[in-house]
């Protein structure tokens, strides 16, 4: 049981701690996603034991009891980010735990002190791996979809795309290819074992500290329901659904939005940097479902598009007015109404194809 010391021992000491104060960090800390953040907690944990067990390079006779009461816990890995991601997101999760999670349980604890077969627990690893691959797979399409709905009611996109959670997943997967290839495949141990220890000890810390670098600024998003869910849950509001009946609107919608730009225009709605499709229907005393369908159909945009058009708009007046000697290129940006610099580039970038600064040396060239 003795820690042989080697870069990817060390790497594996980092992981293992990195992963247990973070776990904590996760379960004690105050912060936007707490509910959440305990299932991310739990998931450092158990990958932390992971790495312990790897370290002490201490011997489990494969069908142990002991073997078997640690593969149980790694059941949970996979349906600890899910929770994790729909609990973001404030989404249920309940059906999972049901129809997956509690059955695939049941089915273990019988097989484990009931049958005890050798052949009977190939069989459960590799179901096992299956559900991981369908439950990642769940988050990813999640993870798209609610990529749709944040065009669809945010303004501005800051900590709230979850991207970083595909990382989380690919690493996942990528540590249940290695499992598949050493356990099931069958190549030379000596051979294949040390690239992939190697490789798994890299990816291992790539994971802890990349959650470490995103979890804590992560809050929770959709904190109250969404009007656009149909009764099966399926977002509404694309451009696709609407052009149907795009030719029946009549004159007066038209006539509605072209009001609704010249408020926003007017009062300036667009500069408040925390503007989301809520916030402008309560200003603008529309629901916000009748709001959302005006803007896809009369500006054939998303939300966040619609509303950084203005923002852009906005920047490239104040760009030629005496304030521009005063604030940065970002400090106009902050006055337009956009408070991420990513936002605001790639937005800029999107609109008028040059970036802020070669719009604004374009200007002095002109003058």
């Amino acid at each position: 049981m003795n820690i042989e010391l080697s870069f990817f021992s060390i790497l594996e000491l980092l992981t293992f701690s990195g992963a247990l104060m973070l776990g904590f960090l996760f379960f004690t800390m105050k912060s936007a996603n707490k509910r959440a953040n305990i299932f991310l907690g739990l998931f450092l944990w158990i990958f932390s034991l992971s790495i312990f067990i790897d370290l002490l390079d201490y011997e489990i006779e494969e069908g142990d009891i002991l073997d078997r009461i640690l593969f149980f816990i790694s059941l949970c890995t996979a349906p600890l980010l899910y929770m994790y991601t729909y609990q973001t997101i404030n989404r249920p999760y309940a059906k999972m735990l049901i129809y997956v999670f509690f059955p695939l349980l049941l089915a273990y604890l019988v097989i484990l002190f009931v049958i005890n077969s050798e052949e009977i627990f190939w069989i459960l690893d590799l179901i096992e791996y299956m559900i991981e691959i369908a439950l990642y797979l769940l988050i990813l399409k999640k993870l798209q979809g609610h990529k749709i709905e944040l065009n669809n009611f945010y303004s501005e996109l800051e900590n709230k795309r979850l991207s970083w959670i595909k990382t989380i997943i690919c690493i996942s997967l990528a540590f249940i290819v290695f499992d598949i290839v050493e356990g099931f495949i069958g190549f030379e141990e000596e051979i294949i074992d040390p690239y992939l220890y190697s490789i798994s000890a890299v990816l291992g810390f790539v994971m802890v500290y990349w959650i470490a670098y995103n979890g804590f600024s992560q809050s929770e998003i959709f904190q109250t329901t969404l009007f656009v869910r149909d009764p099966e849950n399926q977002f509404l509001g694309s451009l696709e659904e609407y052009t149907v009946i795009n030719d029946e609107m009549c004159s007066e919608d038209q006539k509605q939005f072209e009001e609704i730009k010249i408020t926003i225009e007017k009062e300036k709605l667009y500069a408040n940097s925390e503007l989301n499709l809520r916030t402008l229907s309560e200003s603008l005393q529309i629901k916000e479902k009748e709001l959302s369908k005006l803007i896809n159909i009369h500006a054939k945009t998303n939300f966040y598009h619609f509303i950084n058009g203005f923002r852009v708009t906005e920047f490239k007046r104040l760009v030629q007015t005496p304030m521009a000697q005063q604030l940065s290129i970002l400090g106009i940006a902050q006055e337009a109404g956009f408070s991420s610099k990513s936002t605001f580039y790639n937005t800029f970038k999107t609109l008028e194809g040059m970036t802020p600064k070669q719009y604004e040396l374009s200007l002095k060239k002109s003058e």
